[in-house]
């Protein structure tokens, strides 16, 4: 709650920079003073560009942004509140949600669109669970399982290109027990055997599902290119 009445403050302040210039504007077609002339521009601009991102962040449909900056300066300046008090964090949380329950039906019907027609391609197969992979290089011998501990190389990306990490970026290969990593991963790496390299599509329900992961927003197709280079069998 602190975090967006910082967002609406800040917002409120841009809003009252900008009308501001639009004073100056219209005095004189010959000189525009600098948006940001005082160390307090400065300040007001940073805040505002900073929080604004925030808010752009929560992807409400509908902003009033003009209102949003008259109830900042009211809330300042001491009047009363439009509406009440108690309401004020009902209003806020219903919106946040409402907003994301409706991304959410978007990026799930932009992810079945996109498995049925991966699944399309010849070189594509596709797991009981809904995992699809591709066969970039084939490897031979034993597989490993959910309980081994697998040494990979491996880059993940979204579905728009973005790469949201990397070992080979690192120069370091992951070693890690396979039950200890998301649902696809557990599917997936036990297909291989070991020298093998394989491109996974996971589906969100077998990733993050509706977490946001900072790099990795919600309900996002998960795409990783994995080398198996070794793993460890449990000694029994």
């Amino acid at each position: 709650m602190k975090y967006i009445a910082l967002a609406l403050l800040s917002l409120a302040t841009l809003s009252v920079s900008a009308q501001q210039k639009k004073k100056i504007v219209k005095k004189t077609t010959t000189t525009v003073k600098p948006l940001l002339s005082s160390k307090a521009d400065s300040v007001s601009y940073a805040f505002g560009r900073d929080i604004g991102a925030s808010l752009k962040s929560l992807e409400i449909a509908d902003w009033n942004k003009e209102l949003i900056g008259k109830a900042i300066i009211s809330a300042l300046d001491g009047q009363n509140s439009l509406i009440a008090e108690e309401e004020l964090r009902v209003v806020i949380q219903n919106a946040v949600n409402e907003a994301r329950e409706l991304k959410e039906k978007e990026n799930l019907a932009k992810e079945q669109a996109f498995f049925t027609e991966n699944a399309k391609k010849a070189t594509v197969k596709s797991t009981e669970e809904g995992l699809q992979y591709e066969i970039l290089v084939e490897g031979n011998g034993e597989k490993p399982s959910r309980e081994n501990e697998v040494t990979v190389h491996y880059t993940g990306t979204l579905l728009d290109g973005k790469k949201f990490d990397s070992s080979l970026d690192r120069n370091e290969p992951l070693k890690m027990k396979l039950d200890r990593v998301i649902e696809g991963w557990k599917i997936g790496v036990p297909l291989m055997s070991k020298g093998a390299k394989y491109r996974f599509y996971v589906p969100s329900k077998l990733g993050y599902g509706s977490q946001n992961m900072g790099a990795i927003p919600p309900n996002s197709i998960l795409i990783f290119d994995i080398e198996l280079l070794d793993f460890v069998k449990d000694e029994v």
